[in-house]
């Protein structure tokens, strides 16, 4: 990607909608970069303003995306000492950021598949940086006594799976709310780890927090 100008910003931003609705609708192999432009009303010879190949289109998409999560996982989780209450701030994390970007979240999943070998293995390394992430509070907790789980690695690894799978079903206007749904799977967590009290709704609602939110709506920027 090229790095924007002052109005750069804005069209990128366009773009990256636009981009992922055609995704959703048409998948990788069924979109072309004469139909973003047709979306975004522009000249298709302009897009090579921002973005160098469809390819790097979608490698752009997954790479911010998982940056994202990265970042907002230090700000909010890696901070907390105390696995137990780490890892119950990780769950509803995650669960926020992926029910804030559920259509973001499930279309570039779903869309790995369509990455060039050497793309794969670029966000394969960004996506393992997490999971890791993710580990070390399962083994620092198992340390501490908290956790009981015979695998950490395949722990961590089914747990990520478990909450990112929350993509391809959750509705705001579903049956359980979010703050119903995150004491939920936080319960669920606890059990695999085999530790702790459930948290309730309320306690879950005060330990929520926004940045899933704001990183879904924050004006995007290419370094």
């Amino acid at each position: 990607m090229r790095k924007p100008g002052s109005n750069g910003a804005e069209t990128l931003r366009k773009l990256r909608l636009a981009a992922v609705r055609l995704l959703s609708e048409r998948g990788y192999q069924g979109m072309n970069l004469r139909m973003l432009a047709s979306d975004l009303g522009m000249q298709a010879g302009s897009l090579y303003n921002y973005i160098d190949s469809k390819q790097a289109l979608l490698f752009w998409l997954m790479k911010e995306a998982t940056e994202k999560l990265l970042t907002g996982f230090d700000q909010v989780v890696g901070t907390i000492e105390d696995p137990d209450a780490q890892i119950r701030q990780f769950v509803a994390f995650h669960l926020d950021y992926h029910m804030a970007n559920r259509k973001d979240s499930a279309v570039l999943s779903s869309e790995m598949r369509s990455l060039t070998p050497r793309n794969y293995r670029a966000l394969s390394e960004l996506q393992r940086l997490y999971t890791q992430r993710v580990l070390d509070i399962i083994d620092r907790g198992v340390k501490a006594g908290k956790f009981k789980v015979k695998d950490s690695q395949i722990a961590a690894f089914a747990l990520v799976q478990m909450l990112t799978g929350v993509t391809r079903w959750y509705h705001p206007q579903g049956r359980l709310k979010a703050p119903d749904l995150i004491a939920l799977y936080i319960e669920l967590t606890l059990a695999m780890l085999g530790s702790g009290k459930p948290l309730t709704a309320n306690k879950v609602r005060g330990a929520r927090t926004t940045v899933g939110a704001e990183l879904a709506t924050e004006t995007m920027t290419v370094a």
